[in-house]
């Protein structure tokens, strides 16, 4: 069920992870995922693993949350693999190929968990900061930051059209794969109209805080950058290059 899907979604806590810059830890993202792209032996997927697990701890999030993840992306991994062994890579191939898809879902994942979608905003707008001439910097950053923070949403709108159909009888979960499939298509239209609703909602909300589009923002809270940050970010380049070098 959708219900169980958790990205997107910020879990309050005050852990070693939460206390860190926010703008590292999107760059700490952006350089795993590139490191995971160049897996290539099984002594990159331990190097990347231990590290993942580590931030998995020092999140203080629990296990499961991230396990029900793996689960949801199981379609993906099955078809992974199909593929692999129709076109026959290789065994090792085969793994490697599974591990990225799950490595990059949980990197991603903490990185939603442990930072508000506030901080992201920040992150991007920092990020993209030398190009604020060429691209308009605060709209882009505004823009991904309501694409992840809907995904939950349109979930728990996805999740109330259905137990509102229960209540009339429909037992969605005896219903075939195909039975699925298609009460699911039935249920687009109330939901892309719901969307379209909570959208304009949100722009009037924007409107009413002034929000200005193209326009310079200031930020009520600064992000300090930290010792920890630096080191964190020297070990997440070494890691970078000796997964592309070895």
């Amino acid at each position: 069920m959708l219900s169980d899907i958790c990205i997107g979604k910020y879990i309050p806590n005050d852990s070693v992870v939460y206390k860190l810059n926010p703008l590292f830890k999107l760059l700490s993202v952006i350089i795993m995922i590139i490191s995971i792209f160049f897996i290539n032996s099984y002594d990159d997927i331990i190097m990347l693993g231990f590290y993942l697990i580590l931030s998995m701890i020092y999140s203080d999030i629990g296990i499961k949350v991230y396990y029900k993840n793996i689960c949801n992306i199981k379609l993906f991994l099955i078809f992974i693999l199909v593929v692999d062994i129709i076109f026959f890579t290789g065994i090792d191939r085969i793994i490697f190929d599974l591990f990225k898809l799950i490595f990059i879902v949980i990197y991603a994942s903490i990185l939603t968990y442990t930072t508000k979608m506030t901080e992201i905003v920040y992150s991007i707008s920092k990020l993209l900061k030398p190009f604020s001439n060429i691209i308009p910097v605060n709209d882009i950053s505004m823009v991904i930051t309501l694409t992840l923070r809907y995904i939950p949403t349109l979930i728990e709108e996805y999740n109330r059209i259905i137990r509102a159909q229960k209540l009339r009888g429909m037992d969605f979960d005896k219903e075939s794969l195909i039975g699925k499939l298609n009460i699911i298509s039935k249920m687009l239209v109330p939901m892309f109209a719901l969307s379209i609703k909570k959208a304009e909602d949100s722009a009037n909300i924007m409107d009413l805080r002034l929000y200005n589009y193209g326009k310079s923002r200031s930020s009520y809270r600064t992000f300090k950058w930290k010792g920890i940050d630096t080191f964190l970010f020297i070990l997440n380049i070494l890691i970078l290059i000796i997964v592309i070098v070895y």
